[in-house]
């Protein structure tokens, strides 16, 4: 207990310490933590409401009474919908320049979001379908409509706050460990939200009766209201991408596609949720079990479902453990198939009397191993960060293109499946009635005076989604046996594009001083372990060892504490080690990467590209085509993406010649970076200036795109050659670290200071106040 209560002591103490600051080698103060926190969870229980068309909706199916068929026609007329828009979300997302960031931009969207959410509450669908010849047809459009426009505003809200843990560091234990903080305070929404529904349920409806709009008015109004604190978060955060201050790029539209499409652990992610419509065919079980079957009042389902959703808090709390201990991989692996016979073990009681007791503890279990919040985000950072390494460009809105064009596509057929077998055992859409266990159902006689229904499909129906499910499970394991990222690897490959960010800025004057200090440590890491042997890691022993020594007086008990702290940091320390001689070998290998056949032929093909000058480069395009071609094939992963990138990037230079003519007749003018950052950089306080601005960016980075778009392949081939003669001279360029860092922590010290006296100053007034109390009396 005494051991329990300083750990929690320690941790307060270290919350107050590191509050305003981040500790050493982190990026993210605790204030920032939990205000990302508290504002997804205002965003989690704010956002519950929305219009959807799937097979079975509970507002549109079975409140407004949508059959099946209307709501897989509209379903698909919002898929085709989605078509069009993802492109245009992914294109904003990759190049729209805020202040605000990429993503915390978005946030602002929260108040327009809440008075869309309200408008589709309250609108009067039931008067338009029952008042008007055509009102079915009537309802259905407006339904469609709001729908749409409410979703859409509601996406980019929720778009903003979900993706802001992948640009809040760079730092993958750091960002595991603030995905487990988060996830763990945004989950109370999911707590209060499963007390408040079925609460609601009880309050507003007779016989638990939730189909009708008095509940979704009454229960969903009171949460749309929050939807505005979920700004809390865009106040209280900033984003940290770690990329080059000078660049001057633009990423096409083909080549973002491009470049996700060869990212393997995109389609593997992509796998794991085409399979959904499998492993998710039975649905909410227990949701069914209590307003279909009555197994439970729905106020005894809110209190259980509750603390069931509490065993995710346990899982999300160990994640960061259990993904440094095991990687993600393996806990991906083993959580899939604990679901398999999770998902196969409801066969054991959904029809007998202990269906309520068993629910709750298979859904449990379930909700504790399936911490998807928190390893599935840390894989798609990962994921994030491999690509920016290969390609040397940050993408983001593109994988959200490819895995809706190519989830919409599946899921028209996979769509189908779900209606086909509810069809076949008996429930069509049109007759809700058919899921009722029993007739006229009366909440005031127990279970055994009830009428049961003689037209109940819902067991048989269950039976085999569950089924379903169970074949479904067992697929979603196999995809991840491909997984190949581990935590090592993703250390090395941030270490990597931390360096070439400030080999890439030496020249710039815009430096950022925290990547640059990254950057320096980056290099002299690498040149500290290059080149050694790894140690021998202790056996856990060691440490048994140690807990075995005697320990009957309090110095032999303070000297086995001891030893057993040692020990442990004998395996830890010699674990660190280890990984740093790995990174090293990454790190090196990219610092060396123009001293193999490759490299040479690949240098030589990007001098002869820069070498003709900005206004000529393309005129040879043919041979410099043949010249791609011609480079040495290789093992080595990283040197065949670079020739594919090289090949295709030559055969841009016929459609530079064709752009160079038709937007600088009189020769190429060179884009300045620094015009774009003067406009970026313009006041906009007042609404004069707010217009100046935009104008100015507006010019500029049009400016900048037809530049960029024209001059791509002179573009990437002369980072090639400043990325070789940076790699050359990179103790030139860290030659000014020392200095930063000092510079850096006298920055750091003055603020501290600052704060530390603006709180004595609060205290002292606190004093005073509080004697003046005093005296009064």
């Amino acid at each position: 207990m005494h051991g329990l209560i300083q750990k929690g002591t320690d941790i307060i103490k270290d919350v107050k310490t590191y509050w305003q600051q981040p500790r050493p080698g982190e990026y993210v103060p605790y204030k920032e933590v939990v205000m990302l926190s508290v504002g997804w969870m205002f965003l989690m229980m704010a956002v519950n409401w929305s219009i959807g068309f799937g097979v079975g909706n509970e507002f549109t199916g079975m409140t407004l009474g949508m059959n099946n068929t209307e709501l897989l026609i509209m379903g698909y007329v919002c898929t085709g919908i989605g078509y069009l828009t993802t492109p245009i979300n992914a294109y904003i997302i990759d190049n729209l320049r805020s202040k605000d960031g990429k993503y915390r931009v978005y946030l602002k969207l929260a108040i327009p979001s809440m008075i869309l959410t309200l408008i589709s509450l309250w609108l009067p669908y039931e008067q338009v379908r029952d008042g008007f010849k055509f009102g079915r047809y009537m309802m259905i459009i407006m339904l469609f409509l709001i729908g749409q426009i409410q979703g859409y505003v509601q996406g980019w809200v929720r778009t903003g706050v979900e993706n802001m843990i992948h640009v809040i560091t760079p730092n993958t234990q750091e960002r595991t460990k603030i995905m487990a903080i988060t996830s763990i305070i945004y989950s109370m929404g999911y707590t209060i939200n499963n007390v408040y529904y079925p609460f609601m349920v009880t309050l507003l409806t007779e016989n638990d009766q939730k189909y009708s709009m008095h509940y979704y008015r009454g229960a969903y109004t009171p949460v749309a209201l929050l939807m505005p604190l979920v700004l809390v978060a865009y106040f209280g955060t900033r984003e940290r991408l770690v990329l080059p201050k000078s660049r001057i790029t633009k990423m096409s539209f083909t080549g973002s596609l491009r470049a996700v499409a060869g990212n393997k652990i995109f389609w593997i992610r992509c796998m794991d949720g085409w399979n959904n419509f499998l492993e998710g065919a039975k649905g909410d079980l227990w949701n069914w079990m209590v307003y279909r079957a009555h197994i439970m009042k729905s106020s005894t389902y809110g209190i259980l479902n509750t603390i069931s959703y509490n065993a995710n808090f346990w899982g999300m709390l160990l994640s960061p453990w259990f993904i440094k201990k095991f990687g993600k991989k393996k806990i991906k692996i083993v959580k899939n198939v604990i679901q398999v016979f999770l998902i196969a073990s409801y066969f054991l009681f959904y029809k007998s009397p202990l269906a309520g007791i068993g629910l709750f503890v298979v859904y449990t279990l379930d909700r504790f191993v399936d911490t998807y919040n928190v390893i599935d985000s840390a894989i798609e950072s990962d994921m994030r960060d491999n690509q920016q390494y290969l390609i040397g460009e940050r993408i983001d809105g593109a994988f959200n293109l490819i895995s809706s064009y190519t989830g919409g596509v599946i899921g028209m057929f996979t769509g189908l499946f779900l209606p086909w077998v509810y069809k076949r055992k008996g429930f069509d859409g049109n007759d809700y009635s058919v899921l009722d266990v029993y007739s006229n159902y009366d909440e005031n006689k127990p279970l055994s005076e009830q009428t049961l229904n003689p037209n109940c499909v819902l067991f048989p129906l269950m039976e085999t989604l569950i089924k379903i499910s169970i074949f479904g499970a067992i697929i979603d394991v196999l995809p991840w046996f491909a997984y190949d990222i581990s935590e090592t690897g993703q250390k090395s490959m941030i270490r990597v594009i931390r360096i070439r960010t400030i080999v890439e800025d030496r020249n710039s004057d815009e430096r950022d001083d925290v990547s640059y200090i990254e950057g320096c440590e980056a290099v002299m890491r690498a040149r500290k372990y290059d080149g050694l042997k790894k140690k021998e890691v202790p056996h856990y022993s060691t440490v048994s060892a140690a807990r075995h020594t005697p320990a009957e007086t309090d110095e032999e008990k303070e000297a086995r504490a001891q030893a057993v702290k040692a020990a442990k940091q004998a395996i830890e320390d010699a674990r660190n080690y280890n990984e740093e001689i790995e990174i090293a070998e990454f790190v090196m290998r990219e610092l060396r990467r123009f001293e193999t056949p490759f490299g040479q032929a690949q240098l030589e093909l990007c001098r002869a590209i820069v070498d003709a000058g900005p206004q000529h480069f393309f005129d040879n395009a043919e041979e410099l085509i043949e010249k791609a071609r011609n480079l040495p094939s290789s093992n080595i992963r990283e040197e065949r993406i670079f020739r594919r990138q090289e090949i295709r990037s030559t055969r841009q230079l016929m459609k530079s010649a064709q752009l160079a003519a038709k937007y600088y007749p009189d020769g190429i003018v060179e884009f300045d970076h620094a015009e774009y950052e003067a406009a970026y950089n313009m006041p906009d306080e007042t609404g004069e200036q707010a217009k100046a601005r935009r104008k100015a960016m507006k010019d500029a980075s049009t400016r900048q795109n037809i530049y960029a778009l024209v001059a791509a392949p002179y573009l990437a081939a002369k980072r090639t050659i400043d990325l070789y003669e940076g790699y050359r001279h990179l103790d030139e360029i860290t030659a000014d670290y020392d200095n930063v860092v000092n510079l850096r922590n006298e920055r750091l010290a003055a603020e501290r200071r600052e704060q530390e006296e603006l709180a004595e100053r609060r205290r002292l007034d606190r004093e005073s106040r509080e004697a003046e109390k005093r005296l009064r009396k």
